[in-house]
């Protein structure tokens, strides 16, 4: 960050409101029993709500959140101004997606006990998927007020505030900086027991850790598998800690790259900083950043020699024990992002990403405006990521194109879609225009964009999975970048692709991009068609080589600590 003047934390204005709302001191604030600590049975005549919470909670565990409904609504008719089983009722309804529902059970907890800061956080993290970013950055906001060293809270603040189009990012850098200098200084005494290691050198082969909770199908796999794949097993050894208990095939994928496989996810923060040690990691490689299920109190710690930040966080950790992060040139610019990060960027040279899809999607067929007679533009990313900004941007293109239509996917909550849809409504956009889908976690690859003419990427979130799979199935993808990392994923992939004015710096030019290519639709249709070569032939789908490029960084991360070192 630059010397000249001091950026404010959001997270410092946010706490300052919670403060003034609360008026009161900690001491008071309500204590929630631990879902574990449940271990009542079921009476035979007249359970308490205690006895059916638990019983819920046993439920849950052994047979899904469905089964466990019905008791924690008993529980909730039994003692109507208990905050638990509704809190309860809460998280079942998020974990079987219906964020809405979730959402008013969590609403009506924390209106009975407004101190308790696991209420606060799960009803944030509730309105972060729906798409209600200004009340999840309050909830999570009070969440961290209340209980400082919630770091499950602190994280999900600042991911809150990278989907927001009102914090700048002058203040996010501030206020991930106020988060990392103050957890790495709360563990600065767990330093690994490597310190005391003596083989050290640049000659041997070395052991790098990566440590994630997505080995499996998620947006993270289609990035890291063609390295996992694609390296070359003479230069280093690779340790994957597993901080999950969700298997599935792409799993056991994950497992047969490495060379050595570990199941972290119930171990502490200590007991895996000692694994790391015992396994003699050289370089640790965090995967989360502030995603959920991150480990990044083990990477405060400074669980390794040299560590590092890639893929799955658009952004810097804050953490000053974060050695260095990955990236490229276009998604983060020396001036401003070298200032704005606590780590050092390495950066490779094209894209910072390589593309694997899983399955086989087809190939593209005929465009779809030529059978429709209309052109269908497609939003294939939450509801979180849309922002006031992106759908001013939306309203003026379908005004501007009033044959167009918008299709939303991934719609996890109803209420959300349809206020969106009633304000473009409000901008005499008919509502037939308009297709809502629910989201859907198994779909047929390539099966959603399927009539689809034309890719909106989101702001100041931009896409980088649906982004790639848009561009693999011929769906061309209009994006709209800004200063940070996180508004520069689609300047960068559409860049590497030789497709750079599909890239818009203002609204203005985003719209125009939008209806000029709408417009003209034998341009539309030729880049329909060599979309997947222009792939194909990038270093987006290029394994070997960036698999290359990938070790040759970490070479450079290990050649600079001994440098320092000396």
């Amino acid at each position: 960050m630059s010397k000249g003047r001091k950026s404010v934390s959001v997270f410092g204005r946010v706490s300052g409101a919670i403060r003034s709302a609360l008026k009161t001191d900690e001491s008071d604030q309500a204590t929630l029993p631990t879902e574990s600590s449940a271990k009542t049975s079921l009476s035979e005549t007249s359970p308490s709500a205690t006895e059916l919470v638990s019983e819920g909670l046993q439920q849950r565990q052994r047979n899904g959140a469905r089964a466990a409904l019905p008791l924690f609504e008993r529980a909730a008719q039994i003692e109507p101004h208990s905050h638990l089983p509704l809190l309860m009722l809460g998280n079942a309804n998020s974990e079987l997606g219906h964020f809405d529902q979730a959402a008013a059970y969590y609403e009506r907890a924390r209106d009975l006990e407004p101190k308790n800061d696991v209420v606060r956080y799960n009803l944030g993290l509730c309105h972060l998927s729906r798409g209600y970013i200004d009340s999840a950055i309050a909830e999570l906001a009070g969440a961290c007020y209340l209980n400082p060293t919630y770091e499950a809270a602190h994280s999900a603040f600042i991911m809150a505030l990278h989907y927001s189009d009102h914090a700048t990012p002058e203040e996010i850098v501030a206020t991930v900086r106020e988060w990392g200098t103050r957890l790495a200084a709360q563990h600065a005494s767990k330093a690994g027991a490597w310190t005391s290691r003596k083989d050290i050198s640049l000659s041997r082969k070395l052991r790098v850790g990566f440590v994630s909770a997505d080995f499996r199908t998620h947006s993270v796999a289609h990035f890291l598998e063609p390295i996992a794949s694609a390296r070359c097993r003479g230069t280093f050894e690779y340790v994957f800690y597993s901080n999950s208990d969700r298997r599935d095939e792409v799993t056991e994928r994950f497992c047969a790259y490495a060379d050595v496989w570990r199941d972290v996810v119930q171990l502490s923060d200590n007991a895996l900083i000692e694994l790391i040690c015992a396994d003699g990691i050289d370089i640790l490689v965090d995967l989360s950043g502030h995603t959920t299920s991150n480990r990044l109190a083990v990477f405060a710690a400074r669980a390794a020699p040299v560590q590092v930040a890639y893929l799955g966080f658009p952004d810097s950790t804050g953490l000053p024990t974060m050695d260095f992060r990955i990236s490229d040139a276009i998604t983060d610019p020396p001036i401003p992002a070298d200032s704005w990060h606590t780590e050092t960027l390495l950066r490779l040279p094209d894209s910072q990403w390589c593309f694997r899809p899983f399955g086989a999607p087809v190939p593209p067929g005929p465009l779809p405006a030529l059978d429709s007679g209309f052109v269908t533009f497609g939003s294939f990313n939450n509801l979180t990521k849309i922002s006031d900004t992106i759908l001013r941007c939306w309203t003026q293109i379908l005004l501007k194109l009033p044959t167009a239509r918008l299709r939303l996917t991934r719609v996890q909550s109803r209420t959300r879609a349809s206020e969106i849809v009633e304000a473009l409504e409000e901008s005499g956009i008919g509502s037939d225009r308009i297709d809502s889908v629910p989201y859907r976690g198994e779909v047929p690859h390539g099966a959603q964009f399927v009539g689809v003419d034309i890719a909106l990427d989101p702001y100041p979130y931009n896409g980088v999975t649906t982004s790639c799979e848009c561009l693999f199935v011929g769906v061309p993808v209009i994006s709209l970048y800004g200063r940070n990392s996180v508004s520069r994923s689609g300047l960068s992939i559409l860049s590497t692709l030789g497709l750079r004015d599909l890239a818009a710096s203002t609204e203005e030019q985003y719209v125009d991009i939008a209806v000029a290519l709408a417009s003209d639709l034998v341009r539309l249709e030729e880049l329909r068609r060599g979309l997947r070569g222009r792939i194909e032939r990038s270093s987006l789908r290029n394994e070997e080589l960036f698999a290359k490029q990938f070790d040759e960084l970490l070479q450079l991360a290990w050649s600079q600590y001994l440098a320092r070192r000396g």
